[in-house]
């Protein structure tokens, strides 16, 4: 899986290079504006920013805006709306509603508990929103650009709009969850121990040193393939079905592009089951029984095993854990990484 994630990596960056040479070029064209008279400029050439160096920075600040107003807060109640039925189940009581989880979030231990793992979400940002916008803008211009005019010169046949979409999402998706998985098992880890310390917060150098000393670097990526296939299917189905959506809605202008991007971020919560199996896996790293025993819960198990074993203990509505506080994470999300980069665009 990571292989493929790295290839999809390469062939972006390849994309954007590609996209940059072109600018590069364009620029220095004898026969643009700027070398109209005797064959010297009369105003000086702007400068060109390679596309890739824009969407990395670009990304990066969004990702951490997204998720420091608004995304941490929606990712700690998801995860503990999880957490709380995995303790429900194994002390055989009720579990409370999600509302009734966000209420007990912020009474018990304040507000500020929305918050948890806030460093190592930061850094995830700055690295992941980068590497996902790029990589998905560089697929959606080598696809758009170069791919469909080719297509259809050939066999008169372009590239839908939303399959550029799609292929362009799950691109920069599985290039994102390269930086995602040590960033996320450690935010998870952070909520689990803190509700298995009777509510104190764990720091996240604390959890990050007792996954390095007990399992090394392997230990940071365990739930990988369920966090490739999460962000593959995320940014995939954020992206396609926004741009699907975009053009049948009867309203233009930002407030379309918001609205499309409301759609089609809520729809991406199609693949909860992912994120369900990757909390599942990565919440038993550092609770006191996985600690206790030695054995890492569930080490060893792949992606399918997990969601197996989730469906026999608890039923297939288990596999849809979180999905009001999930829906909204993506439906914001969203408006963050795919509907205000298009508008910035526009501008």
């Amino acid at each position: 899986m990571y292989f493929l994630n790295i290839l999809v990596l390469v062939l972006c960056v390849t994309s954007a290079v590609v996209e940059a040479r072109t600018l590069t070029e364009s620029s220095r064209n004898p026969h643009s504006r700027h070398h109209r008279r005797k064959g010297r400029c009369t105003t000086p050439p702007a400068v060109v920013v390679p596309p890739v160096v824009a969407n990395l920075t670009r990304g990066s600040i969004l990702k951490c805006l997204a998720d420091l107003t608004g995304g941490l807060p929606l990712e700690v109640w998801k995860s503990s709306v999880v957490l709380e039925n995995i303790h429900s189940r194994d002390t055989n009581e009720v579990p409370p509603s999600s509302l009734a989880i966000l209420q007990n979030i912020v009474r018990e231990r304040g507000v500020a508990a929305l918050w948890s793992g806030l460093s190592p979400r930061m850094v995830e940002g700055l690295f992941s929103g980068g590497v996902l916008l790029a990589a998905k803008e560089g697929l959606h211009t080598l696809l758009q650009d170069y791919a469909s005019p080719m297509l259809s010169r050939k066999v008169g046949l372009a590239i839908p709009p939303s399959v550029i979409g799609f292929v362009s999402g799950a691109g920069g998706g599985m290039a994102q969850a390269l930086v995602m998985g040590p960033t996320s098992l450690v935010v998870t880890a952070c909520v689990a121990a803190s509700k298995d310390n009777n509510g104190e917060p764990v720091s996240a150098l604390q959890v990050s040193k007792q996954v390095l000393d007990e399992r090394g670097i392997r230990g940071l990526y365990r739930g990988a393939p369920a966090v490739a296939w999460r962000q593959a299917t995320n940014w995939a189905s954020r992206q396609g079905f926004t741009e699907f959506v975009r053009p049948r809605i009867p309203v233009d202008g930002a407030l379309g592009e918001l609205l499309a991007g409301c759609i089609g971020g809520t729809l991406s919560a199609w693949n909860t089951p992912f994120e369900v199996a990757r909390i599942e896996s990565q919440s038993k790293v550092m609770t006191q029984k996985t600690r206790a025993s030695g054995t890492g819960g569930d080490k060893g198990k792949s992606l399918l095993q997990t969601m197996k074993g989730i469906v026999d203990e608890r039923g297939v509505g288990a596999l849809y854990l979180g999905v009001v506080p999930r829906a909204a994470q993506a439906c914001y999300q969203t408006l963050f990484l795919v509907c205000v980069p298009r508008l910035l665009s526009q501008s």
